[in-house]
């Protein structure tokens, strides 16, 4: 009780002077009277060894000592000291950057002299890492990884700070929330604030603005790499302070009272230092694919127009050599992550530049050019892959893989079954489409003795398309695929003059056989359109219906003979909602096939408007 009341207000006010001390913008030194800071420390240090020999007294008699909460005394010097490192490790890092020199090492990390020459006391450890990056020589490891000692530097002040608060060994955990938040903002400001400064640095060398052939820069590596290397002290932080200890704490304590965000402030300071890294990292690794996206597409056209006789193996070694060549490069002089991103990067460019390759128009290109792109795509998998030491299968089909692979495939394929594969789509959207925004048709269907059947009952809801806010709708019914219904004609119901919600009730007869309506594909086309005396009609909706599901194909069942007791069939009417639908924009390219031209006028007029 003695040493609480005599010691603790005396220090407490010392506390409180260190609190009001002004850190000046420009001074790099301690400002005046903070020399008594190191000695309040060791004070600190002290009271907390000799509270812990309360070990030695009955556990009833330790609770009632008052000297159990000596940290409060030192709640305000606490709350500068974080103020001054937060000074100290901006001055730090600024310096460092400016003194940065390459170090090199493998994965276990190189490290300089200024990063050896940290001590564990704080205010007396700013001044020696200062000093020590005056005085930096280059550390030299094993093969050719390379950071900077501005990396180390900047993690070695983050490592005094955490060792700082390591030492104190803060007894109340609550109370600690506050200076576990200020702990975590001030490296966290530091580091955003060094890779500003790493990436400024790499600008103002010309990065982006070089237009000359790609060639592997010693500096972007180390960037990316001191990027990295900066963002992994980071991702340790939460585990390195005892964040999770605090945070439960801090929720159990307040758990009565009114919920706060506790656990999302904290970690959004995390996150949001750890995606500004990630994005600076990301607009210098972004470049790497970029500077090398012209020799890719000489390379990537050279293999598309190599002659027939030429093997796709053969014609896209020019490819691979060059990919081989920098990417060797570059697996050598980055770390793993960043060579990864690089990685990932050079693929997409090669996928859109192998899609360049077999857009525009179908003229010239005949279907072994489709088939040659094809395989060469496999192997640029197998490339990138490299037996599991490259990029993983997952990350290799990417949506970006599957479109140009879905592209090729269609480009491959001849016109008739484009058409077909395209109604088949249609057909699974009218399955999925939930929604009724452009009107419903309801019809009934059965099949009997050699006979389709097929009554249009009504539509409701249909979309006006005339100026006096009403339509004049017709429906126009349609067997597919054509090849298999060749013989029937398409018909239409009569005109319903201004409604939305026509009644129809005209039945219609197709003479086809069972096997055609079990046939792939095969279905009913409703067009519900706008009739017009002046101009053309307009197209109001699309709904599908396939013939394998009405009565008569599905069950087999051939005693229905007319619509008596069948239930209608409630159709939501579409508009093709994609208007770059790649089945579309491939037909689109074959110019000189007036079928592909006269399907790909007729479904446009079907998109709908954006």
């Amino acid at each position: 009780m003695c040493v609480h009341s005599d010691l603790g207000p005396q220090v407490t006010a010392l506390c409180i002077n260190i609190q009001n001390l002004e850190i000046g913008k420009d001074d790099i030194g301690l400002p005046p009277g903070s020399e008594v800071a190191t000695p309040i420390f060791e004070l600190y240090i002290a009271m907390q060894e000799f509270v812990s020999f309360q070990e030695h007294i009955p556990p009833q008699d330790q609770k009632s000592l008052s000297i159990n909460f000596y940290y409060q005394w030192f709640e305000p010097a606490v709350d500068k000291w974080l103020d001054v490192a937060k000074f100290k490790a901006m001055y730090r890092i600024r310096k460092a950057a400016e003194l940065n020199k390459v170090c090199f090492g493998d994965l276990i990390v190189k490290h300089s002299t200024s990063a050896m020459d940290a001590t564990s006391c704080f205010f007396q450890a700013m001044y020696r890492i200062r000093k020590a990056a005056e005085l930096n020589k280059v550390c030299f490891g094993d093969l050719i990884v390379k950071h900077s000692t501005s990396a180390m530097d900047a993690t070695s002040c983050f490592f005094q700070i955490k060792e700082f608060w390591r030492q104190l060994a803060w007894p109340d955990l609550v109370s600690s929330y506050n200076l576990v938040v200020k702990i975590i903002d001030i490296i966290c400001s530091a580091a955003v604030y060094y890779a500003d400064l790493t990436h400024k640095k790499l600008e103002d060398m010309g990065y982006y603005e070089e237009t000359a052939p790609f060639k592997i820069s010693d500096e972007m590596c180390v960037t990316v790499n001191d990027l990295e290397y900066v963002r992994r002290t980071l991702s340790m932080l939460g585990e390195d302070l005892h964040v999770e200890a605090v945070l439960e704490a801090v929720e159990a304590a307040t758990e009565h009272t009114n919920k706060q965000p506790w656990r999302q402030a904290l970690y959004d300071i995390l996150d949001d230092a750890t995606t500004q890294l990630e994005a600076r990292a990301l607009q210098v690794i972004n470049r790497v694919a970029a500077k090398m996206r012209p020799a890719l597409k000489k390379a990537m056209f050279h293999l598309a127009w190599s002659p027939d006789s030429l093997p796709t193996s053969e014609a896209i070694n020019p490819l691979l050599e060059y990919l081989d060549a920098h990417l060797v490069s570059l697996n050598g002089a980055l770390l793993p992550r960043n060579f990864e991103r690089v990685l990932a990067d050079v693929w997409e460019i090669s996928l859109l530049e192998l899609g360049q390759q077999m857009d525009g128009s179908a003229g010239d290109k005949v279907a072994v050019f489709y088939e040659r792109l094809y395989v060469a795509l496999e192997i640029l998998v197998e490339f990138f892959h490299a037996d599991q030491k490259g990029l993983p299968l997952e990350a290799l089909k990417s949506a970006t893989y599957w479109n140009v692979e879905q592209r090729l495939q269609y480009h491959k394929t001849d016109t008739e079954r484009l058409v077909s594969l395209y109604y088949l789509q249609r057909l699974q959207d009218q399955a999925n489409t939930e929604s009724t925004e452009y009107g419903v048709l309801s019809v009934r269907a059965y099949f009997n003795h050699d006979s389709l059947c097929v009554e249009v009952l009504n539509a409701r809801d249909v979309i006006p398309l005339d100026p006096n806010g009403f339509s004049d709708p017709f429906v126009i019914i349609e067997l597919l695929p054509r090849k298999v219904f060749a013989h029937c004609a398409e018909q239409q119901t009569n005109v319903q003059k201004k409604t939305l919600n026509p009644m129809f009730d005209e039945c219609f007869e197709f003479s086809v056989t069972l096997e055609q309506c079990r046939s792939e594909g095969a279905m009913i086309l409703f067009t519900v359109m706008d009739h017009d005396v002046l101009t053309f009609n307009d197209f109001a909706g699309e709904a599908f219906l396939a013939l394998g599901s009405i009565p008569g194909v599905a069950d087999n069942n051939s005693s229905i003979d007319n619509f008596h007791g069948l239930k209608q069939v409630d159709l939501s009417l579409m508009h093709q909602k994609n208007k770059n639908h790649p089945i579309l924009q491939t037909l689109e390219t074959r110019v000189a096939e007036k079928v592909a031209q006269d399907f790909v006028k007729k479904q446009k007029q079907r998109v709908a408007a954006t």
